[in-house]
């Protein structure tokens, strides 16, 4: 079966047309000659016609060709215009969403991801409400939320679940230049130890601490995540870090996996009300798509 016709090959069409060579096509398009050469043979096998004589000293269309320049370019200008109609629209979406999180959330995930949107959306401004404390989205406090936590068992949320929040053991290139890298619980003899943030102390995480970590090699106890991020960048020690936080950040190295589950999920988060308000779904949608691509994750996942 044939590949279907990509629309992007109708440009490559009326380049060779217009220029009659695929040299002069690929200098328009911005692309290599072998790629216009390449589009030109699949738009016709796709389409099962012989639409270019090709000669020595170019590319001429033939009588089917000729035939459907007009359609062609027909099309390329109803293309356009669709973009044209599309920007329009971006351009009309207007006014501020306030984004609630915390501030790890907003420093280290949220601050490329927003300006990427503004990029898209420029006359949407994002404000982002960093706080501790879980806001009340029912009450207005903030438009969206970006939170970890359990499944929303309010019906009155709507969202999406963005990543399972697990934590795993992380190191900076620093500590594992001068101490080596633990691959296992039994590996961390010797290795120094950074007490990690956590509210309940029957929690998988402490309790995983208490079996395999001995007291003397806890050298400190951080009261935040953006401490223990410190701490670790600062070689001071290994611990337990968010997965999904330390995938932004370059010079975590990731040590080994626990394996006691993820501790939470990550969702964002809007009102039932708000769910068709053109800039608050934009954000929504947007912001979606960026951690659906990995965009957020700066080094190898390992």
């Amino acid at each position: 079966m044939a590949a279907p016709l990509d629309w992007n090959d109708i440009r490559v069409f009326l380049a060779v047309a217009g220029h009659g060579t695929t040299l002069a096509a690929s200098r328009e398009l911005a692309v290599s000659q072998s790629t216009v050469s390449r589009r030109i043979a699949a738009m016709e096998e796709a389409t099962g016609l012989q639409l270019f004589d090709k000669r020595r000293t170019g590319y001429a269309l033939t009588e089917t060709g000729r035939g459907l320049l007009e359609t062609a370019r027909t099309t390329a200008a109803a293309m356009q215009d669709f973009r044209d109609a599309a920007a329009s629209a971006r351009r009309g979406l207007t006014g501020t969403v306030r984004l609630a999180t915390n501030e790890t959330f907003a420093s280290r995930v949220l601050d490329r991801a927003v300006a990427a949107f503004h990029a898209e959306y420029p006359s949407i401004r994002v404000d982002i409400v960093a706080s501790p404390r879980r806001v009340d989205l029912a009450r207005g406090e903030a438009d969206v939320a970006f939170r970890a936590g359990p499944r929303p068992d309010k019906p009155d949320l709507v969202g999406r679940r963005i990543a399972e929040d697990g934590w795993s053991v992380y190191c900076s290139r620093d500590y594992a230049a001068a101490h080596g890298v633990p691959r296992s619980a039994a590996e961390l003899a010797g290795h120094a130890f950074i007490g990690a943030p956590d509210d309940s102390p029957d929690s998988a995480m402490l309790r995983w601490v208490r079996a395999n970590v001995a007291e003397e090699a806890i050298v400190l106890r951080r009261d935040s995540i953006e401490g223990l991020i410190a701490s670790i960048s600062n070689a001071t020690g290994l611990s337990l870090m968010p997965d999904f936080v330390a995938a932004t950040d370059p010079e975590m190295v990731l040590c080994f996996s626990p394996g006691f589950g993820p501790v939470a999920e990550i969702w964002l988060l809007t009102h039932e009300r708000l769910r068709h308000v053109p800039r608050v779904r934009a954000l929504m949608d947007f912001l979606a798509a960026w951690f659906a691509a990995g965009r957020h994750v700066r080094k190898p996942a390992a």
